[in-house]
């Protein structure tokens, strides 16, 4: 079975190489210019499961060394497949640059956000502490049994606790 398997993947690869495959999926992906020759693509072809290819190293081999080739065919700046793949680490170098510019990015906004939030809750416990001088002494008890029983996603509701209260 493995030599079957190791020729359906070989016949693949060339039908993929020509830009011809069978692959309804495939097929689309070479006419609109996007088909990428690696493992996945290559195991689709031949109608495989994921993973056929874990057995046949010489396979894999020569889908990379393939895939680099072709590669190098359609770049016009690169001679080798050494340029394709300094260009590949340039590209990848700059893309993490970028993402670790973006994260400094967030990470001062959360920055920010952090310091905001603090001055607003020490708005909201000057307001709280405001609030409860301007209740009776007979009344603050009760109003801070509710503030500390005050869940974050509820709202203490202060009314003006009357004779009829107590």
């Amino acid at each position: 079975m493995t030599l079957a398997t190791k020729n359906k993947l070989i016949k693949a690869l060339e039908r993929l190489l020509e830009g011809k495959p069978e692959n309804r999926e495939l097929r689309k992906k070479a006419r609109e210019g996007k088909l990428k020759i690696n493992n996945s693509t290559v195991e689709k072809e031949a109608g495989l499961s994921v993973g056929a290819l874990r057995r046949h190293d010489d396979v894999q081999t020569m889908i990379k060394t393939k895939s680099l080739e072709v590669r190098v065919s359609h770049d016009n700046n690169s001679n080798t497949p050494i340029d394709v793949l300094h260009a590949e680490v340039k590209q990848l170098k700059s893309e993490k640059a970028q993402a670790n510019k973006k994260k400094k990015e967030y990470l001062d906004l959360a920055r920010s956000h952090e310091s905001a939030l603090a001055v607003q809750a020490a708005k909201h416990i000057k307001m709280v502490q405001e609030l409860m001088e301007m209740l009776h002494e007979s009344q603050r008890e009760k109003a801070m049994d509710k503030v500390v029983q005050a869940k974050p996603d509820n709202l203490v509701l202060f009314s003006v606790i009357t004779k009829q209260d107590e």
